[in-house]
């Protein structure tokens, strides 16, 4: 069960519930599949022990606690600081995704503003101090056409 042709209707037709309702009961998922509800809890702990589920969180709106301004940002880092830079990124809270990269840029990274000042503080106080980088390429997100994780 490592991949998606190894998931059957009903799997895929239960991580579509919790995706739409991470909280929705295993009763009430059992009727709007027709199934038990005990079936429902051992195909949910089979998907997780499998790793499919990796884990059951809370998706914040950011801009319902102030974070109005989000920006991506390709990064340029010297080979020899690499892993101290990704380390180092990390640990920043504002930074919501980091992913190493193959072309020009070494990283693509996810950041949260409360305005663009505060996103221009950031970048030059914050990114540019990290030791090893090199360049930065920011482009700031004037609309959130999709945004989501993974789908089925």
């Amino acid at each position: 069960m490592g991949n998606r042709s190894e998931l059957d209707e009903i799997d895929s037709n239960i991580l579509r519930l919790l995706k739409q309702n991470s909280r929705m009961s295993y009763l009430e998922m059992s009727r709007q599949m027709s199934i038990s509800d005990a079936t429902i809890q051992l195909r949910i702990k089979r998907l997780k022990e499998h790793g499919i589920i990796k884990k059951f969180t809370v998706i914040v709106d950011p801009a319902s606690i102030g974070y109005a301004v989000a920006a991506i940002m390709l990064v340029q880092i010297d080979a020899d600081r690499h892993d101290v830079a990704k380390n180092t990124l990390s640990k920043i809270p504002e930074i919501s995704e980091i992913y190493s990269v193959l072309g020009e840029y070494d990283l693509f990274i996810k950041v949260w503003a409360r305005s663009l000042e505060e996103l221009n503080e950031f970048i030059n106080d914050k990114i540019r101090s990290i030791e090893g980088i090199k360049d930065l390429l920011e482009i700031v997100i004037v609309e959130r056409v999709k945004e989501e994780f993974f789908s089925m």
